[in-house]
């Protein structure tokens, strides 16, 4: 009996893996592959931790914590340019999760031309809602962004970044896990 529960979960995983997997692997033609940017989580900005500042020796309190995840990317080419559309989730969990908070993020998408110089950066603010009771909370969010061209140019070399806007010491914070 157990041995079928397991394989029940196991066969619901596999088929869940595939589901993302052929949903938000890069569906565009083989064709319109070779332009598009490749896109990616700036690795130590891929999280973000609130911690409780309290006095020096004491132990630290992590009151909440965000982190990017699943990168589903589509890459249309036109006459004018290349649009590439990103759906990512965050995934974020609330320390004191027994009264509603809402908790406000910021995070960034950046072009980088193949020369690693940023051609356009945006910031964008999302909100994560935690319901009475929720302690953690999944949300999709959904950026697109067009970079233009007169021809189709091959765009493979660029990229687009995502990642979290961090002070100094988040920064530091996420440092410490690699």
């Amino acid at each position: 009996m157990a041995n079928k529960v397991l394989v029940q979960k196991m066969t619901r995983f596999i088929i869940q893996i595939l589901f993302i997997g052929l949903t938000f692997g890069c569906m565009s033609s083989s064709n319109e592959t070779a332009y598009c940017p490749q896109v990616g989580i700036v690795s130590d900005l891929d999280r973000l931790t609130e911690i409780e500042t309290r006095d020096l020796g004491s132990t630290t309190n992590i009151l909440f914590s965000s982190r990017i995840q699943q990168l589903g990317v589509a890459c249309k080419v036109s006459s004018d340019g290349v649009t590439v559309s990103t759906v990512m989730e965050l995934f974020s969990k609330l320390s004191g999760y027994d009264t509603p908070a809402d908790v406000h993020l910021s995070y960034l998408v950046a072009t980088v031309d193949p020369n690693g110089r940023i051609l356009a950066k945006e910031i964008y603010q999302t909100k994560i809602g935690f319901s009475d009771g929720m302690e953690t909370v999944r949300k999709k969010e959904e950026v697109v962004v067009f970079i233009p061209s007169r021809v189709k140019s091959n765009l493979r070399g660029y990229k687009i970044l995502i990642g979290f806007e961090l002070t100094e010491p988040q920064l530091q914070y996420n440092k410490g896990f690699r």
